[in-house]
């Protein structure tokens, strides 16, 4: 049986009201087009909803059963519109990000902050995860957006944006602080000791890669989980550490670090948005993004 939701909606008020004129009034229609809609669902349904009297109308017993189930449907339909449109306003809603310990420090923290400020009840959860395991989580709908350290292997199910550029560098503090003096070659890392993140990070693996095509390769003496004990590592002399220069940028410019200088260039990264090409975003996830411009 078709179900014209429109009927069970006049049906709902002229219960309520007891009287068909008042139905009429909120309903903002005439008296004659609710009558017809109530003789129009009797006809579907096959039997009387209402009694009639002087005073207005009443329920039968199976107007009064049929009255109950109605009601309450039309008031979950309600509610599901009033929390979709709080939803759309942004009054509502959640976000899941996944990110690595880089991606959080050096950019997502103060766009957080921002955006938990204008927007409070959106609900926000960050899953700390290397570039690869956040790809992973967010194939798998774990996580709506992702942000990871460029490059990734392409893949035609993902949506890739560059949001922001960072730079890979070598530091020294202590005792190497002298390096810090000359232009060297990138061959001359082999001759110091070497503190670098561990190898499950995209970063790591990226500067393995750029060593080994230069023709380096590089024996840690030290790896680590994040780029802030790199940075601590090289201060007090340890030996010399691949991070990023915008993580480390405050100890550069009080002079607790150096960066080290080379005849080859070393390439350009970025930090990147990775969402589902295929999935649509939520409105609090779309307003997010619309926020990192």
């Amino acid at each position: 049986m078709d179900i014209d939701l429109e009927l069970y909606r006049i049906f709902r008020e002229v219960a309520k009201a007891g009287n068909i004129s008042r139905a009429a009034e909120k309903l903002y229609v005439s008296q004659s087009a609710v009558s017809q809609a109530i003789m129009q669902l009797e006809t579907r349904i096959g039997g009387k909803l209402f009694d009639r009297g002087a005073r207005g109308v009443k329920l039968t017993v199976e107007g009064d059963v049929l009255f109950s189930r109605v009601d309450d449907a039309i008031s979950l339909i309600e509610n599901a519109q009033k929390k979709f449109s709080e939803m759309k306003a942004l009054k509502s809603g959640s976000i899941k990000i996944g990110a690595s310990d880089t991606v959080c420090s050096l950019f997502l923290l103060p766009i957080l902050e921002k955006f938990n400020n204008t927007f409070p009840e959106i609900r926000i959860s960050v899953t700390n995860r290397t570039t690869r395991e956040s790809i992973e989580l967010l194939k798998s709908a774990a996580v709506d957006i992702a942000f990871v350290n460029l490059p990734v292997q392409t893949d035609i199910s993902l949506d890739i944006t560059p949001v922001k550029a960072i730079h890979d560098c070598f530091v020294v503090g202590g005792r190497y602080a002298f390096l810090a003096e000359k232009t060297m070659h990138l061959s001359d890392l082999i001759k110091y000791p070497f503190i670098t993140l561990e190898k499950a990070s995209n970063s790591r693996r990226q500067m393995d890669a750029f060593l080994a095509d230069k023709g380096v390769e590089i024996q840690p003496v030290i790896e680590l989980g994040s780029l802030t004990l790199l940075s601590r590592f090289a201060k007090i002399g340890f030996g010399i550490a691949a991070t990023i220069k915008e993580e480390a940028q405050d100890m550069l410019d009080k002079r607790e670090l150096y960066e080290l200088k080379f005849y080859e260039e070393l390439p350009k990264r970025d930090i990147g948005l990775v969402r589902m090409s295929n999935v649509n975003l939520s409105f609090a996830a779309k307003a997010f993004i619309s926020n990192l411009k």
